[in-house]
């Protein structure tokens, strides 16, 4: 254990992070801060361990990435990369599949009802038997919408973030793919930062790229994915480092958030 990265003041409400490193050990903990077993909502943290079990489906061969899912000319990738063209909140579509990047709630919900029908059980059981149980997430939940319903401890969502540095339950390959940029190019609105050109989504995951403004520091290299939530609450991986930071809080996204994360992040990835 160790002090806070930033002054007590700066961040003025409850909150707890981490960061780990991955190396010949397996992944460890380089530093935490706060109570690791306050459990918080995770709001959007919840969709990147929807999509890790979406991924274990496709692992298994359940479900296809390239097969239909969504508006016509959509897929399962299409749903998982905020490319599907449908709206944030339930609605017919906006765009045309793969045109733009379109953040979407709607998007997600459409996904695990695809899913479920694939696999045979519900999208909130299939999280938790494929991704909460074996990376040990105890005292996790996702019971509702799986965009946003979450709620975890920070132990909890270390564990998740070591399953993203290491993949246990996915190969390399289809791990790449989800680290990788999927429809390339394409603009968006990155929430909470405004318009991107090039508004790079894995799946389920945000990639930095170029990026400006972003949520991780300057310090951070283009690869860095992760996702952050509304309920103020991050997870990043950095693939070069080989490390990877938590932070759960108990206040909405706001301005207060959009001016300390870079340089939080910064001084995590530091650590």
């Amino acid at each position: 254990m160790y002090e806070d990265f930033l002054p007590a003041d700066t961040l003025a409400f409850d909150h707890s992070y981490m960061t780990l490193t991955a190396g010949p050990r397996g992944v460890e903990i380089a530093g935490i801060a706060g109570d690791p077993d306050v459990v918080y909502p995770l709001a959007s943290v919840t969709k990147p361990i929807a999509a890790w079990s979406v991924l274990v489906a496709v692992e298994r061969g359940l479900v296809s990435l390239d097969e239909q899912a969504g508006p016509e000319g959509s897929t399962i990738r299409h749903l998982l990369a905020h490319a599907s063209g449908l709206p944030s909140a339930a609605g017919d579509p906006i765009a045309a599949p793969g045109t733009r990047r379109i953040y979407s709630n709607y998007g997600f919900d459409v996904l695990g009802e695809a899913v479920a029908a694939r696999v045979g059980m519900s999208i909130q059981d299939w999280v938790r038997q494929t991704v909460l149980e074996p990376v040990r997430m105890l005292d996790a939940s996702v019971d509702g919408s799986i965009a946003f319903s979450g709620r975890a401890s920070l132990d909890s969502v270390a564990r998740f973030a070591g399953e993203l540095l290491d993949p246990q339950l996915i190969s390399p390959d289809l791990a790449q793919q989800a680290f990788s940029p999927q429809f390339a190019g394409i603009p968006g609105i990155l929430p909470g930062y405004g318009r991107q050109p090039d508004n790079l989504w894995g799946l389920g995951l945000e990639i930095r790229g170029n990026k400006s403004p972003h949520w991780t520091g300057s310090d951070f290299p283009t690869t860095t994915f992760g996702h952050f939530g509304q309920s103020g609450s991050f997870v990043w991986v950095d693939p070069v480092a080989n490390q990877a930071g938590v932070f759960l809080g108990n206040r909405m996204f706001g301005h207060e958030h959009a001016e300390v994360w870079p340089e939080l992040t910064n001084q995590m990835r530091a650590s």
